[in-house]
């Protein structure tokens, strides 16, 4: 059977790794005596006070029923710290201010005695301390005096009684573009001033959202120094320490950052970032752990993915806001898209649908997410696919074997300058007024790449003029530069200047993005959303649409418009206001197809009855093979342009597509 003792060597051993020298009894005294018996440990600070009592139990008992018994000790020996422990299991007791909680080791002496000194600092309770810092009602920001907005206030005051209440987990979902970095920023100088915390670690999942946290903090916490931490680069420097979740991990535990070292985690998008080792990364952390978030629940949104059901679940429950008797999570703060555009905080947004099939066919699905395939991959080049004079060279050197394949391949390159024509045509009322800059959610690095030169060569001599009137270039140069790629590949692996050239120079006015720009961004001139990437998460879905969500007074953008080639809109059931110039344009592969011709059945290439459509929400996705006919004919709905450029009705392009089908065997039997 176990004893004490067994437990006490495991104790004694955490100790040494936290780095205290259990054999100075200037450090860590046993067996300390107190009015009320004797103390299992006593830690003590660098003048030899009192810092913490550990009460150390055999493994077969809970520590945290030891709670009463271990604070008459603390109390006696003037001690503001209690650790319960059974050598397996851990509680940190601040009994002044909350009650025990679980830690995954022993803190360091340094960060025992920095605690300690903090609470020095407070002006009474942790209450009265809070009571004493107003609430601002403008404040100075980027050059800029604004005022708080009421959101702001409801957050800080939430924040504010969720802690006094003792609570160490709390989750703000805010609307992208209602300033969520900057409103932390507010509730950590509040808690500074109030000898709350003294040092606060922001974890983000990209580089470039730690760039953009910093910005924010050295504006707003000038105070209070911010650091960035890379991978590979030891440093503990700063009261605010921003990093990946990567770089923190690599830094964890000797002569790293000990289970006390930060008084409050904020985790940016937190949804994603609370699982395998990041979820082990923060409960590394005795700390109050805030999360952040504009989409753990998109509740506008209709959901049709239940993996991504028990993904907001979870997150609630990380965050101690789980209601399991009603099923439904409650954050500490909420303030959702729909209530932020009511209140006048964010854009309006219209929606125009347009689907085309050109991303689902071809493309295989990854959980909620889609994994390039045919259409998105394998198409290198728009000039090469698209003359029909390279067709034999390209056949005799077999780099298509499958004709009918490669013939998709060219009516690919119809599709997307379908999609962009239809753009154009849809936007050309608002284009006059002024340039909208617009973000192209690709599929793929080959796609992204044949839609930045289309935009470029299908924008009209018109157009052309009269951007380059507006925005003092010349025409080549709009030409040249009307849409760009940004990607992670783009100019080197180092896209941050066209990142940069978008958000602060005339051209680009088209991003086409892949996996770069739907989360994080903020550009408030962006006012065109092009949606081609399909998506069966909501919290993605939820994330592109809020790129274009922020006002932007110096424009007059009061509203965006989401042009949806993809069908996401539909497949959550945006609740956005239809945008119908000039006009609605194919048939969605969720709803019902055209009516076919006189006999009235759907018409195929092969002359085969169009497939039923699938019953909402649909479970699936179809993958298309290469070489299936009959499942191909959804794409050629939405072509309303023919090769000659003349609009063309379903009955003629299916006798055409006869032709050219023959015609390119034909060619393939020559070779």
């Amino acid at each position: 059977m176990s004893t004490e003792a067994d437990a006490r060597m495991l104790i004694d051993k955490l100790l040494e790794a936290a780095g205290w020298v259990i054999t100075n009894k200037a450090q860590v005294s046993t067996e300390e005596a107190s009015s009320d018996g004797r103390a299992d440990y006593l830690l003590k600070d660098s003048r030899t006070r009192p810092l913490a009592v550990i009460e150390a139990k055999r493994f077969a008992v809970d520590p945290y029923t030891a709670k009463e018994h271990a604070r008459d000790y603390a109390q006696s020996l003037d001690a503001p710290f209690i650790i319960l422990s059974n050598g397996q299991e851990h509680y940190f007791w601040d009994y002044a201010d909350g009650d025990a909680r679980p830690i995954m080791g022993m803190p360091s002496q340094a960060d025992l005695e920095r605690r300690a000194n903090i609470k020095i600092h407070r002006k009474g309770s942790l209450q009265e301390s809070l009571s004493l810092i107003p609430y601002p009602s403008c404040f100075i920001f980027k050059g800029e005096e604004l005022e708080t907005r009421p959101y702001q206030l409801e957050c800080l005051k939430k924040a504010d009684d969720a802690l006094i209440s003792g609570r160490r987990r709390m989750l703000f979902e805010m609307a992208t573009g209602t300033g969520k970095t900057l409103t932390i920023a507010m509730l950590m100088k509040r808690w500074f001033q109030a000898a709350v915390v003294s040092r606060v670690l922001f974890l983000v999942d990209r580089i470039e959202l730690a760039k953009q946290a910093k910005e924010t903090f050295d504006d707003y916490l000038r105070d209070w120094p911010a650091v960035i931490l890379y991978g590979g680069k030891r440093s503990l420097e700063g009261q605010i320490v921003v990093g990946t979740f990567d770089t923190i991990a690599s830094q964890l535990g000797p002569n790293g950052f000990g289970h006390t070292y930060f008084d409050l985690v904020v985790t940016d998008e937190c949804h994603r970032s609370i699982y395998n080792t990041h979820r082990a990364t923060l409960g590394h952390f005795d700390a109050i752990h805030i999360g952040l978030t504009a989409t753990p629940n998109p509740g506008e949104l209709r959901w049709i993915s239940e993996h991504e059901r028990r993904l907001v679940r979870n997150t609630y429950i990380f965050f101690d806001c789980w209601d399991a008797a009603k099923k439904e999570g409650r954050p500490t703060f909420e303030y959702g898209i729909q209530r932020a555009i009511n209140d006048g905080f964010l854009s309006n947004y219209q929606i125009y649908h347009a689907e085309s099939v050109l991303t689902y066919e071809g493309a295989e699905w990854e959980g909620e997410e889609i994994k390039p395939g045919a259409w998105g991959r394998d198409v290198e080049s728009e000039d090469r696919l698209n003359r029909h004079g390279r067709i034999q060279n390209i056949l005799a050197t077999h780099e298509y074997e499958n004709t009918d394949w490669f013939f998709y391949m060219v009516l690919y390159v119809f599709m997307v300058k379908t999609i962009i024509q239809e753009y154009f045509a849809a936007d050309a009322e608002r284009a006059k007024e002024r340039p909208r800059k617009t973000i192209v959610f690709a599929v793929s690095e080959k796609q992204a790449s044949i839609l930045v030169r289309l935009f470029n060569r299908l924008l009209s001599d018109g157009d052309c003029l009269r951007i380059a009137r507006q925005i003092n270039r010349s025409p080549s140069q709009v030409r040249q530069d009307y849409a760009k790629k940004i990607t992670c590949y783009t100019n080197n692996g180092n896209p941050r200047p066209i990142i940069d050239q978008f958000k602060y120079d005339p051209l680009p006015l088209v991003a086409v993005s892949v996996d770069m720009l739907d989360m994080g961004y903020d550009h408030k001139e962006v006012e065109n959303l092009v949606m081609l990437r399909p998506t069966r998460s909501a919290i993605k879905y939820a994330q592109m649409r809020d790129r274009g969500s922020r006002l932007c007074p110096r424009i007059g953008k009061t509203e965006f418009i989401i042009y949806d080639f993809a069908g996401n809109t539909k497949r959550f059931n945006d609740p956005g206001e239809a945008y119908h110039k000039p006009r609605i344009v194919g048939a969605a592969p969720d709803t019902t197809p055209f009516p076919g011709d006189d006999d009235g059945s759907e018409i195929t290439p092969d002359g085969l009855p169009e497939p039923q459509p699938y019953p909402e929400p649909r479970p699936d996705f179809l993958f298309i093979k290469e070489g299936s006919l009959d499942d191909e004919i959804r794409a050629r709905e939405i072509i309303l342009v023919g090769p000659e450029g003349l609009a063309i009705d379903r009955k003629i392009y299916r006798e055409k597509w006869e032709e050219k089908v023959i015609e390119l065997r034909k060619i393939r039997a020559l070779c």
